[in-house]
């Protein structure tokens, strides 16, 4: 099975760390297929680099990636465009506009229930009287 994972590589008590696409079966750092990315959680902020079209098309074909390579994956947007759900960025802010927007609508909306109610009644008052 093919999976995406880290790869670690830098000094000790400095890791840095390559996001990779390898055999399940090789070792942590061992023979890999392709490498898409690169992470350095010791930098501050962390430094995330991941090739999205590439991941995605690891993805599509079946790799599985590790917890941690998941967590990256989601940060840079590969999942999500894999997936087809939004990004955690855009999710946050589309909802706001559409809560404002729907909640102008609802007055609206029930204005005109109550006069179709009126003007029913008033066409029923209508027909029993002849």
């Amino acid at each position: 099975m093919v999976k995406i994972r880290l790869m670690r590589v830098g000094k000790r008590k400095q890791p840095s760390y390559r996001v990779v696409v390898a055999d399940s079966r090789s070792a942590r750092d061992g023979r890999i297929i392709e490498s898409i990315g690169h992470y350095g959680p010791r930098e501050d902020p962390s430094i995330v680099a991941i090739d999205t079209e590439r991941a995605v098309f690891w993805l599509q074909r079946g790799a599985q990636p590790s917890g941690q390579a998941k967590k990256l994956l989601t940060i840079s947007g590969a999942w999500a465009e894999f997936t087809g759900e939004p990004a955690p960025g855009e999710s946050a802010s589309a909802p706001a506009p559409a809560g404002r927007g729907a909640s102008r609508a609802t007055p609206a909306a029930s204005v005109e229930e109550e006069t179709g109610e009126d003007a029913s009644a008033s066409e029923e008052a209508g027909a029993s009287a002849t």
